[in-house]
Protein backbone atom coordinates (compact mmCIF):
# COMPACT_ATOMS: atom_id res chain seq x y z
CA UNK A 1 0.00 0.00 0.00
CA UNK A 2 2.64 2.40 0.61
CA UNK A 3 4.39 1.65 -2.46
CA UNK A 4 1.30 2.17 -4.33
CA UNK A 5 0.73 6.03 -2.31
CA UNK A 6 4.48 6.80 -3.79
CA UNK A 7 3.73 5.97 -6.84
CA UNK A 8 0.72 8.45 -7.54
CA UNK A 9 1.36 11.53 -8.91
CA UNK A 10 1.74 14.73 -6.27
CA UNK A 11 -1.67 16.18 -7.86
CA UNK A 12 -3.74 12.78 -7.47
CA UNK A 13 -1.72 12.87 -3.72
CA UNK A 14 -3.61 16.45 -3.44
CA UNK A 15 -6.57 16.04 -4.29
CA UNK A 16 -6.84 12.31 -2.02
CA UNK A 17 -5.92 14.35 0.75
CA UNK A 18 -8.52 17.33 -0.06
CA UNK A 19 -11.12 14.36 0.09
CA UNK A 20 -10.08 12.71 3.11
CA UNK A 21 -9.63 16.26 4.73
CA UNK A 22 -13.61 16.74 3.19
CA UNK A 23 -14.51 13.53 5.01
CA UNK A 24 -13.15 14.04 8.54
CA UNK A 25 -14.44 17.48 8.61
CA UNK A 26 -18.05 16.66 7.55
CA UNK A 27 -17.31 13.59 10.15
CA UNK A 28 -16.84 16.34 13.14
CA UNK A 29 -18.96 18.66 11.65
CA UNK A 30 -21.90 18.06 9.80
CA UNK A 31 -23.74 20.28 7.55
CA UNK A 32 -26.37 22.18 9.69
CA UNK A 33 -29.92 21.24 8.14
CA UNK A 34 -32.69 23.10 7.89
CA UNK A 35 -34.56 21.16 10.93
CA UNK A 36 -31.13 22.10 13.01
CA UNK A 37 -31.78 26.09 11.77
CA UNK A 38 -35.27 25.15 13.59
CA UNK A 39 -34.48 24.08 16.89
CA UNK A 40 -32.16 26.56 17.19
CA UNK A 41 -34.65 29.44 16.56
CA UNK A 42 -37.11 27.16 19.32
CA UNK A 43 -34.35 27.77 21.61
CA UNK A 44 -33.73 30.89 21.65
CA UNK A 45 -37.66 31.37 21.57
CA UNK A 46 -37.95 29.35 24.96
CA UNK A 47 -35.08 31.21 26.41
CA UNK A 48 -35.80 31.43 30.14
CA UNK A 49 -39.24 29.40 29.94
CA UNK A 50 -37.59 26.04 29.80
CA UNK A 51 -34.01 26.55 29.47
CA UNK A 52 -31.85 28.34 31.95
CA UNK A 53 -30.44 31.49 30.89
CA UNK A 54 -26.59 33.12 32.49
CA UNK A 55 -26.33 36.62 33.76
CA UNK A 56 -22.79 37.38 34.62
CA UNK A 57 -21.65 33.63 34.93
CA UNK A 58 -24.90 32.95 37.48
CA UNK A 59 -27.22 30.64 36.00
CA UNK A 60 -30.99 31.34 35.66
CA UNK A 61 -33.14 27.93 36.09
CA UNK A 62 -35.66 28.60 33.51
CA UNK A 63 -39.67 29.69 34.54
CA UNK A 64 -41.14 26.32 34.56
CA UNK A 65 -39.07 25.55 37.36
CA UNK A 66 -41.02 27.82 39.57
CA UNK A 67 -44.24 27.85 37.59
CA UNK A 68 -44.50 23.52 38.29
CA UNK A 69 -43.59 23.80 41.99
CA UNK A 70 -46.58 26.81 42.60
CA UNK A 71 -48.55 24.30 40.36
CA UNK A 72 -47.99 21.28 42.26
CA UNK A 73 -48.79 23.19 45.99
CA UNK A 74 -51.59 25.04 45.22
CA UNK A 75 -53.08 22.85 42.40
CA UNK A 76 -55.92 25.32 41.41
CA UNK A 77 -56.31 26.96 38.59
CA UNK A 78 -54.56 30.47 39.50
CA UNK A 79 -51.66 28.62 41.09
CA UNK A 80 -51.14 26.87 37.82
CA UNK A 81 -51.55 29.28 35.69
CA UNK A 82 -48.05 30.81 34.88
CA UNK A 83 -47.56 27.05 34.55
CA UNK A 84 -49.72 26.10 32.15
CA UNK A 85 -49.03 29.42 29.99
CA UNK A 86 -45.32 28.02 29.98
CA UNK A 87 -46.64 24.93 28.71
CA UNK A 88 -48.80 26.42 25.67
CA UNK A 89 -45.76 28.50 24.72
CA UNK A 90 -43.45 25.59 24.27
CA UNK A 91 -46.09 23.14 22.12
CA UNK A 92 -47.17 26.85 19.78
CA UNK A 93 -43.36 27.25 19.08
CA UNK A 94 -43.00 23.52 18.62
CA UNK A 95 -46.29 24.02 16.29
CA UNK A 96 -44.24 26.80 14.04
CA UNK A 97 -41.46 23.82 12.97
CA UNK A 98 -42.48 21.99 9.89
CA UNK A 99 -43.66 18.83 9.95
CA UNK A 100 -40.74 16.99 8.95
CA UNK A 101 -38.79 18.83 11.52
CA UNK A 102 -40.99 18.56 14.56
CA UNK A 103 -39.75 15.69 15.78
CA UNK A 104 -36.48 16.64 16.31
CA UNK A 105 -37.21 19.87 17.89
CA UNK A 106 -39.88 17.46 20.28
CA UNK A 107 -36.93 15.45 21.65
CA UNK A 108 -34.28 18.12 22.27
CA UNK A 109 -33.76 16.98 26.56
CA UNK A 110 -35.65 20.05 27.77
CA UNK A 111 -38.64 20.23 25.48
CA UNK A 112 -39.55 16.33 25.55
CA UNK A 113 -39.16 17.03 29.84
CA UNK A 114 -41.91 19.60 29.79
CA UNK A 115 -44.06 18.29 27.44
CA UNK A 116 -44.13 14.78 29.01
CA UNK A 117 -44.48 16.00 32.60
CA UNK A 118 -47.17 18.77 31.55
CA UNK A 119 -48.94 16.02 30.02
CA UNK A 120 -48.63 14.16 33.17
CA UNK A 121 -49.26 16.73 35.58
CA UNK A 122 -52.54 18.09 34.33
CA UNK A 123 -53.76 14.14 34.11
CA UNK A 124 -52.71 14.12 37.36
CA UNK A 125 -54.30 17.29 38.60
CA UNK A 126 -57.69 16.20 37.21
CA UNK A 127 -57.93 12.69 38.55
CA UNK A 128 -57.07 13.89 41.90
CA UNK A 129 -56.36 11.63 44.65
CA UNK A 130 -58.75 8.58 43.94
CA UNK A 131 -60.72 7.67 40.79
CA UNK A 132 -63.49 10.19 39.76
CA UNK A 133 -66.79 9.79 38.06
CA UNK A 134 -67.30 9.54 34.96
CA UNK A 135 -68.81 12.47 33.01
CA UNK A 136 -67.66 16.15 34.34
CA UNK A 137 -65.78 15.39 36.92
CA UNK A 138 -62.80 13.57 35.22
CA UNK A 139 -62.10 17.37 34.38
CA UNK A 140 -61.72 18.27 38.51
CA UNK A 141 -61.64 21.67 38.85
CA UNK A 142 -60.25 22.55 35.35
CA UNK A 143 -62.47 24.45 32.81
CA UNK A 144 -62.34 24.86 29.21
CA UNK A 145 -59.10 26.84 29.27
CA UNK A 146 -57.17 24.44 30.85
CA UNK A 147 -58.63 21.68 28.94
CA UNK A 148 -58.02 23.69 25.98
CA UNK A 149 -54.62 23.93 26.77
CA UNK A 150 -54.39 19.88 27.72
CA UNK A 151 -55.88 19.72 24.04
CA UNK A 152 -53.01 21.67 22.17
CA UNK A 153 -50.38 20.10 24.37
CA UNK A 154 -51.81 16.43 22.85
CA UNK A 155 -52.05 17.83 19.41
CA UNK A 156 -48.05 18.33 19.14
CA UNK A 157 -47.50 15.46 20.63
CA UNK A 158 -49.57 13.40 18.23
CA UNK A 159 -47.80 15.35 15.70
CA UNK A 160 -43.96 14.45 16.75
CA UNK A 161 -44.57 11.16 17.93
CA UNK A 162 -47.65 9.77 15.93
CA UNK A 163 -50.39 7.85 17.43
CA UNK A 164 -47.93 5.03 19.03
CA UNK A 165 -46.41 7.06 20.97
CA UNK A 166 -49.19 8.96 22.39
CA UNK A 167 -50.66 5.80 23.50
CA UNK A 168 -47.61 4.77 24.93
CA UNK A 169 -47.50 8.06 27.01
CA UNK A 170 -50.69 7.24 27.88
CA UNK A 171 -50.25 4.02 29.40
CA UNK A 172 -47.39 5.04 31.32
CA UNK A 173 -49.41 7.83 33.00
CA UNK A 174 -52.69 5.67 33.37
CA UNK A 175 -50.55 3.00 35.37
CA UNK A 176 -49.54 5.74 37.81
CA UNK A 177 -53.05 7.03 38.45
CA UNK A 178 -54.22 6.29 42.21
CA UNK A 179 -56.94 4.06 42.80
CA UNK A 180 -57.84 4.72 46.36
CA UNK A 181 -57.35 7.50 49.19
CA UNK A 182 -56.29 6.42 52.00
CA UNK A 183 -56.67 8.20 55.26
CA UNK A 184 -53.18 9.12 57.14
CA UNK A 185 -53.10 7.49 60.36
CA UNK A 186 -52.21 9.64 63.56
CA UNK A 187 -50.55 6.13 65.20
CA UNK A 188 -46.85 6.32 65.06
CA UNK A 189 -47.00 2.55 65.36
CA UNK A 190 -49.34 1.95 62.55
CA UNK A 191 -47.84 -0.37 59.36
CA UNK A 192 -47.87 2.24 56.14
CA UNK A 193 -50.69 0.45 53.66
CA UNK A 194 -49.35 1.21 50.04
CA UNK A 195 -52.35 2.64 48.77
CA UNK A 196 -53.62 0.47 45.26
CA UNK A 197 -53.09 2.39 41.61
CA UNK A 198 -55.88 2.49 39.57
CA UNK A 199 -55.26 -0.38 37.21
CA UNK A 200 -55.50 -2.57 39.77
CA UNK A 201 -59.14 -2.04 40.31
CA UNK A 202 -60.19 -0.39 36.79
CA UNK A 203 -60.07 -1.69 33.83
CA UNK A 204 -58.28 -0.02 30.84
CA UNK A 205 -61.16 1.17 29.56
CA UNK A 206 -62.66 2.73 32.28
CA UNK A 207 -59.31 4.26 33.31
CA UNK A 208 -59.76 5.96 30.29
CA UNK A 209 -63.51 7.13 30.65
CA UNK A 210 -62.48 8.73 33.63
CA UNK A 211 -59.17 10.50 32.75
CA UNK A 212 -58.67 13.90 30.91
CA UNK A 213 -57.01 11.63 28.44
CA UNK A 214 -61.13 11.17 27.29
CA UNK A 215 -62.00 14.63 26.36
CA UNK A 216 -62.91 15.14 23.05
CA UNK A 217 -60.39 17.73 21.94
CA UNK A 218 -62.36 18.84 18.45
CA UNK A 219 -64.77 20.51 20.69
CA UNK A 220 -61.66 22.73 22.45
Amino acid sequence: MENFINSLPKPVLAFLAILVGIGVFMLISPPHTVCDTQAATFKELQQGNIFSTTVKKAKIPPVIVRAKEACQLGNSAGSCYEYFMVLKKVADDIGKSSTDCTNQVFNIGEVKSAMNDGIELMVRLAWGTKPPEPGLERFGWMSEAEIAIFCRLRGVYLRANGEDGWVALRQRISAKLPGEELEISTDPTAVAVEPKKAKDLLSEQDIWNRSLFSVRCDSF
